[in-house]
């Protein structure tokens, strides 16, 4: 799965085209409901791209930041995957559970996107509608991919700075929001 993967990402020759199939491919590989991609901007993420997700919840995480109990934030304070196995069980997201409920998910995992060199793309996030925990092999996978993604990813960004970017890329999302309301 991991070739397929690659190859699909490869294909990708921008770098919002290279964001979305890392969507799609992780939201894949997991069989999740949900998912989406942050991208950094200073010390906080922006949501970048998301499949499924309410509007409601998109404005609840439009931000995120390091010392927030979601499974993003998580993720970025301590530079590692976080599986949720259940939102509803787990005490540092209690402050989200109420948005995961109106969502549509019970379980979440976000993997931090990183190149070979230790620098951070984003996070990748998967939502599942009922309690889940991915497979070793599922994590492992997503756990190299990232590698290649991020590499891939930054490879295709040139010389725009990743925080740039990730605002472009935010504003578009949201603005696609709000003419849809």
């Amino acid at each position: 799965m991991l070739v397929a993967m690659s190859k699909r990402l490869h294909a990708a020759r921008t770098f919002e085209h290279v964001i979305e199939t890392i969507l799609e491919d992780t939201i894949s590989l997991h069989g999740a409901e949900y998912g989406n991609v942050q991208l950094p901007i200073g010390d906080n993420l922006v949501i970048v791209a998301q499949r499924g997700l309410t509007e409601p919840f998109l404005r609840t995480f439009m931000s995120v930041r390091k010392d927030d109990g979601c499974a993003c934030g998580r993720a970025l304070r301590l530079r590692k995957t976080i599986v949720i196995k259940d939102v509803e069980k787990d005490a540092e997201f209690a402050a989200f559970v109420q948005d995961a409920k109106a969502a549509g998910f019970r379980a979440v995992q976000s993997t931090p996107l990183f190149t070979s060199d230790s620098l951070l793309l984003g996070i990748v996030s998967t939502h599942f509608a009922s309690v889940h925990v991915p497979t070793p092999i599922e994590l492992n996978t997503l756990q190299l991919y990232s590698a290649v993604a991020a590499d891939h990813a930054y490879g295709l960004l040139g010389n725009a700075a990743l925080d740039e970017k990730a605002k472009q890329m935010n504003e578009a999302l949201y603005a696609s929001l709000l003419s849809t309301a």
